[in-house]
């Protein structure tokens, strides 16, 4: 991606982790008018789904806030995903349907694994502690 396209889309995808699931689709939308990409909406027959694409990034989804909300994943991830946790309550939505998408895990089991590792973050010995045995192991990577 070009320096000044993953600007773009870095403000935008900086943007739409802020909004409502209604708001994102539509400043998505906005989006492709404004620059040219495409917004394929499924014909009344038959099964499709929409399609956006924008940005070189093309995404399908069941409805339109399904189609945004996996444009907005993609572009998340195509400008590096989150550099570090953000503990803005109005980040979260955002950093779970992210984490959801990038993991492909379902929101129970990201919460059992997420749970895991902030125990373990939480006390560095701890971390270092199971490193250091794992590696004693036969066969461990190192």
């Amino acid at each position: 991606m070009p320096p000044e396209l993953h600007d773009r889309v870095a403000r935008l995808v900086t943007a739409l982790d802020r909004m409502t699931p209604e708001e994102r689709t539509e400043a998505i939308a906005n989006e492709v008018i404004e620059t040219g990409g495409t917004w394929q909406t499924p014909p009344m027959s038959g099964r499709s789904c929409f399609v956006i694409s924008l940005h070189g990034i093309e995404v399908p989804g069941f409805d339109a806030d399904g189609a945004a909300m996996h444009w907005h994943i993609d572009a998340r991830s195509a400008i590096g995903g989150w550099p570090h946790p953000d503990h803005n309550p109005n980040l979260r939505r955002a950093q779970l349907e992210w984490a959801q998408m990038a993991l492909f895990i379902g929101a129970e089991d990201l919460r059992r694994q997420a749970a895991a590792i902030a125990m373990l973050w939480s006390t560095s010995q701890m971390v270092r502690d199971a490193a250091r045995l794992y590696l004693e192991q036969p066969g461990a990577a190192a």
